[in-house]
């Protein structure tokens, strides 16, 4: 017998230059946001979508990337990934940043940070 387990998890959108941080409160183990990787190109590019510290390049614990980390984008179009902050404990605020670059150009990337707390 297979069991299929759904998470409603609240969701938000970000976009810009990550210049700012946004900040959440929620009540859940886990809050999540959606990530528009955009592709300015004129070509098609892979893209990789990853979650580091807000000060430092350390990847981010407890952030997990869905569908996957990697993207095949065409020239001019964006793609949604889901960021997941997991395992959140009452009282914990986290804060990471989540990136996207080209494959190809690591340096050329956009990243936008996040804080979200948990009550």
């Amino acid at each position: 017998m297979a069991v299929l387990a759904v998470a409603l998890v609240p969701t938000m959108e970000f976009g810009g230059d990550g210049d700012e941080i946004t900040s959440r409160t929620t009540s859940s183990t886990m809050e999540s946001v959606y990530v528009e990787v955009h592709n300015t190109d004129n070509a098609r590019r892979t893209y990789r979508v990853f979650a580091i510290g807000a000060a430092s390049d350390t990847p981010a614990a407890g952030v997990r990337l869905l569908p996957t980390d990697r993207h095949d984008i065409d020239g001019g179009s964006s793609k949604r990934v889901l960021a997941v902050f997991q395992n959140l404990r009452p009282g914990e605020k986290r804060e990471a940043r989540v990136c996207y670059a080209p494959v190809n150009l690591p340096a050329d990337r956009t990243c936008q940070t996040f804080a979200i707390e948990r009550l």
